[in-house]
């Protein structure tokens, strides 16, 4: 029994070991999640100071289509994808923020994990490409006054 586990746990560090080398994060549903809804709560701060100060950049309305685009690759069991267009949407909310003279929270803080998966992301160009592909129809920051972002996963 002693020996089964300490051969698995030998295995399973000789494939993290393996996915690091390769430059490749490994996103679960549930680490996906986590993301998406600190995301989430993030941009629900930053619309509602955007929708105070009046101040519009057209940086919620990115922010908001990469949270949707990572809402529908985390529905599609893309958890890579949708971590990383989440990470970026949530990046995006902390310019609106700061743009806005307004604090943020540890909700726009990156942790270690956050930091792997940016590490193996694609470059924001690519992310942006790719979001907008998936929906060309152009929104603005004014397009988000009212109604839900439409940005939560079950």
């Amino acid at each position: 029994m002693l020996k089964t586990t300490k051969l698995s746990l030998f295995l399973t560090i000789i494939i993290m070991f393996i996915s690091v080398l390769e430059g490749h994060t490994q996103v679960t549903q549930a680490k996906a999640k986590v993301v998406i809804m600190k995301t989430n709560r993030a941009i629900g701060v930053a619309h509602r100071t955007v929708m105070t100060t009046k101040k519009f950049t057209g940086k919620l309305a990115q922010s908001v289509r990469h949270a949707r685009f990572a809402k529908k690759m985390y529905e599609k069991a893309d958890f890579d994808k949708s971590a990383q267009h989440s990470l970026y949407a949530r990046k995006l909310a902390a310019e609106v923020m700061k743009e806005n003279n307004a604090k943020t929270g540890s909700d726009y803080l990156f942790s270690t994990d956050e930091n792997a998966i940016l590490g193996t992301s694609p470059s924001n160009e690519d992310l942006v490409t790719e979001a907008k592909n998936d929906d060309p129809i152009s929104i603005n920051d004014e397009n988000l006054k009212a109604g839900s972002l439409n940005i939560d996963v079950k």
